[in-house]
């Protein structure tokens, strides 16, 4: 695959329809959704399917871990594809956040060649990741700018280990799946709600899980600000209110210094039923606007079955994403 599709893929860039077909994928298990366009500008979910994974099934890394046995993924993979109810030829992955992640660079006027590019944007990001650039894959799009940003053009980056992300790549085309496009999940679930912060001048989306959460501020749903935070496993309830609440405050202040004259208009919460009312304290709290929980909005998607938003959405999102 050359540099120019990748990075367009990644960065979910193009201007060819998607197919209908989407993979999840975490160290738990891998999903499959078939979601179609209907009349009207919609979607229908036509086929949800999921297939545990063994425990282990990846190694640790902070951008992910290699398959540690690719040979056992695959047959679960041919497995999970032998029940679908069409051939899956070309398809889009969604992963983790903390596989996929993303940061902002400022740049002045770039080269016209990718290649080139390329170079600006791994100088730029040598600077700001701890990690080795060289053993990462980079993505970028253009974003709005920042009103007291240093440099007239503002990139939304996207990077993962390019080891790791060929591993899947490889054992997807193993069983004859092209990946299109490769995503993270919080910026999956941003077209499916897109026509939601579209609407605001300053907009926000909390992704929230139990092993962490991601903030994502939008400007007319266009992304200006990312923030990915872990949560240290085995925090007490305590502990864990007490992380959150102070990250939030920091993540209030840096907003209102980066976009002073901008009031955070709606917030989407994307997190487990379970969460989602401490969640919705936190965030009244901690940025001034409780989250909207997916499941009182109304999204572009009919499903013949019972699903909940916070496990569709992204899915949604991908689906509804061209690729190149």
């Amino acid at each position: 695959m050359d540099l120019r599709s990748f990075a367009r893929r990644l960065a979910g860039l193009g201007a060819v329809p998607p197919p209908p077909h989407v993979f999840a994928l975490d160290e738990r298990e891998v999903a499959y959704a078939r979601i179609a366009p209907i009349a009207g500008g919609g979607h229908e979910l036509r086929e949800l399917r999921r297939l545990e994974l063994p425990a282990g099934s990846f190694a640790p890394g902070l951008l992910g871990g290699p398959l540690r046995e690719p040979a056992a993924f695959s047959e679960r993979l041919a497995a999970l594809l032998g029940g679908l109810s069409s051939t899956v030829d070309q398809a889009s992955l969604v992963l983790p956040d903390n596989w996929l992640r993303v940061t902002f660079v400022e740049v002045g006027d770039l080269p016209r060649a990718l290649e080139a590019q390329e170079e600006v944007v791994r100088w730029k990001a040598k600077r700001l990741l701890p990690f080795r650039v060289e053993d990462l894959r980079l993505a970028w799009s253009e974003v709005p700018a920042l009103p007291q940003q240093a440099e007239p053009r503002r990139l939304l980056v996207a990077f993962g280990l390019e080891s790791f992300l060929a591993g899947l790549e490889e054992a997807f085309a193993g069983r004859g799946v092209w990946l299109g496009r490769i995503t993270a999940e919080t910026l999956a679930l941003l077209p499916a709600i897109s026509p939601v912060l579209a609407a605001v001048p300053l907009g926000g989306l909390a992704n929230v899980h139990e092993a962490g959460y991601t903030l994502l501020f939008t400007r007319h749903g266009q992304p200006v600000l990312h923030r990915f935070r872990a949560l240290e496993p085995g925090l007490g309830e305590a502990q864990r209110a007490s992380t959150v609440a102070r990250d939030l405050r920091l993540t209030r202040a840096f907003v209102a210094e980066q976009l002073p004259e901008q009031t955070l208009g709606r917030m989407v919460l994307a997190a487990p039923s379970q969460l989602a009312a401490r969640w919705q304290g936190w965030l009244a709290e901690g940025l001034g606007r409780a989250g909207e929980p997916l499941e009182t909005l109304h999204l572009p998607l009919t499903a013949a079955e019972r699903v909940t938003w916070a496990e569709v959405a992204p899915l949604l999102g991908a689906a509804r994403e061209e690729v190149a």
